[in-house]
């Protein structure tokens, strides 16, 4: 399915696939398993309300953080714990060359990433 904001993988420019729902995710990872052998998990994307899949072993869920901003002033991602915002840091470094950092979020219960030691 294409619409105007179609979001694009960030990892090779390509656009991603749509799902309106959970279900409709779901039953596509399920098939992706099926027909290929490779574990897909469904997320929503908060930046064009639709469904996409990520691969399995690089999936690591965040929320916004209400609280802490980028130095370009953006919401920061909230991971859960430290182990996944680590698994995204060595995600983006392997992707794209980028050294980050994990820290402990100091609003909420949580871990931000940061290019920058000594928050």
């Amino acid at each position: 399915m294409y619409h105007p904001n179609q979001c694009t993988s960030q990892r090779t420019g390509a656009p991603l696939k749509t799902y309106l729902c959970h279900i409709s995710a779901q039953q596509a990872a399920d098939q992706v398993k099926n027909d290929y052998g490779r574990a897909m998990v469904p997320y929503p994307c908060d930046r064009c309300d639709y469904w996409h899949l990520c691969p399995e072993d690089r999936h690591t869920p965040s929320e916004t953080c209400h609280y802490c901003t980028s130095s370009e002033g953006k919401p920061k991602q909230l991971y859960a714990t430290y182990e996944a915002a680590k698994k995204r840091a060595d995600c983006l470094l392997q992707e794209k060359r980028i050294k980050l950092d994990v820290y402990e979020c100091r609003h909420q219960q949580g871990w931000h990433l940061t290019k920058s030691c000594g928050w």
